[in-house]
Parts: structure tokens; C-alpha cells; sequence
């Protein structure tokens, strides 16, 4: 094993996990794959070291990430009072404190570690470890292993598997180099079942997908001559397939999938005129830069925000932020 990038510093990590006797790790609202993936390897290196330690989030774990090893341990909702009694609380993947749910008043007394590769991060911890070099937070969390010499293991091999081949759309994006590959292989020989990932995060949907995936592709749209596709969900299809937010991951990738089209735009509703937005591009547009115009923030290829109205308005307003990366 040789770590993706050796000139982060790690150190204040290592000091902070020494000096806690009790750690609260902490994945984003409405979790994905990577930030649920990169919290597992911690808590299990952790683990190994002897650490009090405990995950919990606001939000339930995604159903494609329930095959992962101790992931029946990561508890959801208000904060019980045995993890509020943490003297450290590690963020993992979450841009901004706004991002992990929690009232502020939950750090006054803790210290706060930020771990992540999103370049919006606001770098809202006491000691904070953002690199947006890194293909997923899962990748940091390899690195990090590795300084607190702890191995990896067949659970937090799996786990940071799992966060890198979502993070990087099955490893198709720009952000793939030959050292994630090599990462890869070392989590492959530490005992990752790669087959057991595909099963579970590709091949595991509810039927009610595919109903809600036809709405999603009759809204299909495509504008600025061929470069732009859009696609949206409103609430009440979510209410009518008797699915939610997280059975729509991947529907954009049906956008940017097609001929000529250098950014897709996926809108859902999560509430009533209330719509998360997630942007994905191809090279040369940023639309991290379009994301942090509206409020939100991520990379230069994939990036979202949250925006309030009607779908009129929240698509013209879009719109007007795409001008300066189409029209450069």
C-alpha cells in the first residue's frame, strides 16, 4: 500500500483521535455511499485502536449501503445522550455544518474534525483535512489508515469500496487515476467482494424505480442547441411510486449520458417548492462554480445545491447561472 497523496497532513488527526475518550462520527444528511462508506472505515479503524466510538447521523443509511459490515450500528435521528457525551466529533464528506443536521450548539463543547474532498468545503471545523484531489472522502480515508498504521480489513475495505466506486460513477470520471486503481486493487485484496457491491448498489432497485424512472424520463429536456439536459421529479410522483430521494440516484446519469450534452441537471422536489439540484458536466464546464452561484457547492464536474419556488423559477433560475460556463 502507498498512499494517493503523502503531502496531506494528517497529523493533527492522529493527535485529536488520541486525545478523545469519546468519538462521535458523523456522515452528511440524506447520506450517500461515499460519506456512509468513508464513516464506517473510520469507526472500524477506530475500533481497532481501542476507541470509544459511536456513528450516528440524522438520516438513515441508503438501502444500496446496507450489505456493509456494521452498518446495522450506525443509529439514526435525534442525538441520545450516550453519543452527545462525545468529546470529538469527526465529519466525514459533509461541505458545511449545515450539511450534518445538528443544531451548532451539539459542538459548542466538542472538537470538531472535518474530513473531505469537496472543494465548497467552508472548512467549518477546529481541525480540518479538505483535499479536493481525492476521488471520494472513501480515498482520504485510505490515506488516513495508513498514518494511523491501522491495515485494512475486509469490512473497511468493503466499505471504502464502496464509496469510491460511487463517487466516481463506476470509475468513469476524470477524477480516476492509475493510483485509484491501484488503491483499488488493494482494497480488493484486503478482502473487498467486488461482486457483492455490484449486486447491492447496481442490482438491488425496487420495482417502483423503473415506474418512477419513466415519469423522470418523460420530463426529459434538452436546450442550449444539444449542450444542456435537464430532468425533473416532482414530490408528488415520490408519493405516488411510495418511493423517495434516494431511490432517484442515477437518474442524471441518463442526462449525461447523451450525445453532445456537456451538462445534466437532475431537479427533485424534496417538499413542497423545495428542490435539491444536482448538477454533472464534462469537461471543460465547471459546475461547482454554477453550484456555489445558487448557494450549494461540490466539484468542478459534479456539484448541487437546494432551491426554493416553483419549477418555472427554479429552472430559470439555473439557467441564468449556466450562462458564463456555456457561454465562457
Amino acid at each position: 500500500m502507498s498512499s494517493l497523496y503523502a503531502d496531506v497532513l494528517w497529523q493533527p488527526v492522529l493527535d485529536a483521535v488520541q486525545e478523545a475518550k469519546q468519538i462521535h462520527i458523523i456522515a452528511h444528511v440524506n447520506p450517500d455511499a461515499d460519506t456512509i462508506g468513508s464513516q464506517l472505515a473510520v469507526y472500524h479503524a477506530l475500533k481497532s485502536m481501542g476507541k470509544c466510538v459511536f456513528m450516528h447521523n440524522r438520516d438513515v443509511a441508503p438501502y444500496i449501503c446496507r450489505y456493509l459490515p456494521a452498518v446495522h450500528e450506525i443509529s439514526h435521528g435525534e442525538i441520545p445522550n450516550e453519543i452527545a457525551s462525545s468529546d470529538l466529533v469527526i465529519a466525514v464528506d459533509a461541505g458545511s455544518m449545515g450539511r450534518l443536521g445538528v443544531d451548532l450548539a451539539y459542538f459548542e463543547d466538542k472538537k470538531l474534525l472535518n474530513i473531505d474532498h469537496h472543494a465548497s468545503n467552508t472548512l467549518y471545523g477546529d481541525i480540518n483535512v479538505v483535499d479536493a484531489r481525492y476521488c471520494a472522502t472513501g480515498a482520504m480515508i485510505y490515506d488516513l489508515l495508513q498514518y494511523l498504521h491501522v491495515p485494512l480489513n475486509p469490512a473497511s475495505a468493503a466499505a471504502i469500496y464502496a464509496a469510491v466506486l460511487t463517487d466516481t460513477a463506476s470509475f468513469r470520471l476524470a477524477s480516476v487515476s492509475a493510483d485509484v486503481h491501484r488503491m483499488t486493487a488493494d482494497l480488493i485484496d484486503a478482502g473487498a467482494d467486488v461482486a457483492l457491491a455490484a449486486q447491492s448498489i447496481y442490482q438491488s432497485h425496487k420495482p417502483a424505480r423503473f415506474e418512477l424512472l419513466k415519469y423522470a424520463l418523460d420530463s426529459l429536456e434538452i436546450r442550449h442547441d444539444g449542450r444542456t439536459a435537464w430532468i425533473s421529479v416532482a414530490h408528488d410522483l415520490y408519493e405516488k411510486t411510495d418511493l423517495c430521494g434516494e431511490d432517484s440516484e442515477g437518474f442524471i446519469d441518463y442526462a449525461r449520458s447523451i450525445e453532445g450534452v456537456d451538462v445534466a441537471i437532475f431537479i427533485r422536489e424534496e417538499k413542497s417548492q423545495e428542490w435539491k439540484i444536482s448538477f454533472r458536466a464534462k469537461a471543460p464546464c465547471d459546475v461547482g462554480v454554477v453550484a456555489e452561484k445558487l448557494g450549494g457547492g461540490g466539484h468542478q464536474y459534479a456539484a448541487g445545491c437546494t432551491l426554493f419556488g416553483s419549477l418555472d423559477k427554479v429552472q430559470e433560475d439555473i439557467n441564468d447561472a449556466l450562462v458564463d460556463i456555456l457561454n465562457p
